[in-house]
């Protein structure tokens, strides 16, 4: 199984980039679609016909992790101005790392890729306009319905996370917990918090008052749990 970097570039060289390093020997992908598009040419009606692709995800390139090493030298290259025989890219990061992707997470894009061309190739294969016309609109359909199915599956997934979610929040807070005043803890699921440590004023089993510089938070306490920090760095910060 390939686990793939994802490569940033302009919409325009998406594809240009894509093909250009694969010509160097590296294993790399970009989605696309084939179109028929128009363009001007030296004809009687002054047009012409032509089949082309466009980028499915426009500017991004994924590239095997294998190859980020080597890709790496290739921005360096770049970024430093000694020149580059590829369109411009990045290697994109997120949060100070370089993001891996499994197979199973691009096998959608891969799926839509794969819808496209055979669409496009039933079409090519039509005996007549109106065949053409029917598949196309067909497919739309049917591109529709899946779009349709695909967000009604997420919406549920997304309900039974929240319901697991509140199930356990229920359950938690079921449970009576107490501190000895004193104690140093951290508090779970409030971003204001995290990373924070603060001292344990009274406890009542459902809830804790817990001191941060000079306030004194009422804190449910299934939120709450001993820290390892010290007490006297936990006093520090709350002095």
């Amino acid at each position: 199984m390939t686990r793939w970097v994802i490569l940033r570039t302009s919409g325009g060289q998406t594809l240009p980039l894509m093909r250009s390093l694969r010509e160097a020997g590296f294993d790399v992908w970009s989605p696309a679609k084939p179109i028929r598009r128009v363009i001007n040419a030296k004809t009687p009606t002054g047009t012409r016909l032509i089949d082309t692709e466009v980028p499915i995800l426009p500017t991004f390139v994924f590239a095997s992790e294998a190859d980020l090493p080597n890709l790496g030298d290739i921005v360096e290259d770049m970024t430093s101005g000694r020149g580059c025989l590829h369109p411009a890219f990045s290697i994109f990061r997120y949060g100070g790392r370089i993001p891996i992707i499994g197979d199973a997470e691009v096998k959608g894009l891969r799926e839509e890729e794969a819808r496209t061309i055979a669409v496009l190739q039933a079409i090519r294969d039509a005996e007549s306009y109106a065949e053409a016309e029917a598949i196309r609109i067909a497919a739309m359909q049917s591109e529709a319905a899946r779009r349709r199915a695909t967000k009604e599956l997420e919406r549920q997934q997304r309900a039974a996370i929240k319901e697991a979610e509140a199930t356990q929040r229920a359950i938690l807070r079921s449970q009576r917990i107490t501190f000895e005043p004193g104690t140093v803890v951290e508090v779970a699921e409030m971003d204001a918090m995290v990373g924070v440590a603060g001292v344990v004023e009274a406890s009542d089993g459902v809830h804790a008052w817990v001191r941060f510089g000079s306030c004194s938070w009422k804190i449910e306490g299934w939120r709450v749990s001993p820290s390892d920090s010290d007490t006297s760095a936990a006093l520090g910060l709350a002095a």
